[in-house]
């Protein structure tokens, strides 16, 4: 087995540690390890030490959306000129967030999640602020492209918007200068793995066609509101000649959290550390006597809009937790129930 190319493909010892020695010794004999790059309707491709391959998903891991994400790791065993998944190694992350009530998984196993966001009408820092509670959530590192720079009037003035949001990568491109797209290639190494998200439009798929030189289908610019026609309807993992692992995702319209309390918190650092000088512990920050988020805003050190912002995220998650509560609840109230009718039926006969 050439680990050094599984390295470049992003393996690490995390994963080879969940492997027994049988499975160890059964590698290039029978089996192989792979890296999911695409999930379809009807295939899953992968990449491993042979190059792409299909794989199929036995029972045991159905339905897919399940238990597979783009960037796992599998074991899979050879079947004529197929793979058969047999062991889904666990991740070190797994990005996701809340769709319809359940969570969807976004990818797995990233070292940086690229927020993509055009210099235009879509720019929505409150939005922004959302995407960085996801990557903080899961511990992968944020980094924000602002795209389209060449066509802001006042590119300062999203500049000054982007400061104070704790993000140590941030990066204003425009993909008709090439000099503006040098300062991305620090992240362009063997075994990194990024994952771009943000609107439809903000240009995702043409960021990775000039980084990659891949032949991703995209559209126009609409004159009307300078966004682009959403054309990525899935996500695909992309290599790049270093072995930059890069997954292009479909546009995301309203981002939903799950579970991301922490991430929030992160994200606002700032009203938490002023929260813990607060008087009263349990303040609201509201007219508490004594508040230094209150007088953070009269000071001009905090403003509104970020404590609104914050304490919307929160209500939110506070709310999503109350409901997965009740659903456990109500799942273990079934449970017990069809326990006791059964035990009065085998008390009955």
């Amino acid at each position: 087995m050439n680990y050094s190319l599984l390295q470049s493909l992003g393996w690490s010892n995390l994963y080879l540690q969940q492997l027994s020695l049988t499975e160890l010794e059964s590698l290039d004999e029978s089996s192989g390890l792979f890296r999911i790059t695409a999930i379809h309707r009807n295939r899953i491709l992968a990449i491993g030490e042979c190059g792409e391959v299909s794989l199929i998903c036995t029972e045991q891991f159905q339905p897919v959306s399940a238990f597979l994400a783009i960037g796992d790791w599998v074991l899979a065993d050879a079947a004529n000129e197929y793979y058969r998944i047999v062991k889904i190694l666990e991740p070190k992350n797994r990005l996701q967030r809340r769709v319809a009530g359940k969570a969807k998984v976004i990818a797995a196993n990233l070292d940086y999640l690229w927020i993509v966001t055009s210099a235009n009408e879509d720019f929505n820092r409150n939005r922004l602020q959302r995407f960085l509670a996801l990557a903080h959530e899961f511990s992968i590192e944020p980094v924000i492209i602002l795209s389209k720079m060449d066509l802001a009037a006042e590119l300062e003035g999203y500049l000054q918007q982007l400061q104070g949001l704790n993000v140590a990568g941030v990066h204003a491109i425009s993909l008709h200068d090439a000099t503006s797209l040098i300062q991305l290639q620090s992240y362009d190494l063997a075994g990194n793995s990024i994952a771009l998200v943000g609107s439809s439009g903000v240009g995702k798929s043409s960021l990775i066609n000039h980084l990659l030189g891949v032949g991703q289908a995209v559209a126009e610019i609409r004159a009307d509101d300078g966004k682009g026609k959403h054309t990525t309807t899935h996500r695909e993992m992309f290599f790049s000649k270093n072995g930059l692992a890069i997954i292009d995702t479909p546009g995301i319209r309203e981002l939903q959290l799950v579970d991301s309390q922490q991430g929030i918190e992160q994200t606002f650092s700032l009203i938490l550390s002023l929260s813990e000088k607060c008087k009263f512990s349990n303040c609201q920050h509201q007219q508490d006597l004594g508040c230094a988020v209150i007088a953070a805003l009269q000071s001009g050190e905090l403003q509104q809009s970020e404590l609104t912002n914050y304490q919307k995220l929160i209500r939110e998650d506070a709310f999503q937790q109350r409901q997965l509560l009740g659903a456990h609840a109500q799942r273990e109230h079934d449970r017990k129930f069809v326990k006791m009718i059964e035990n009065h039926q085998k008390e009955k006969w």
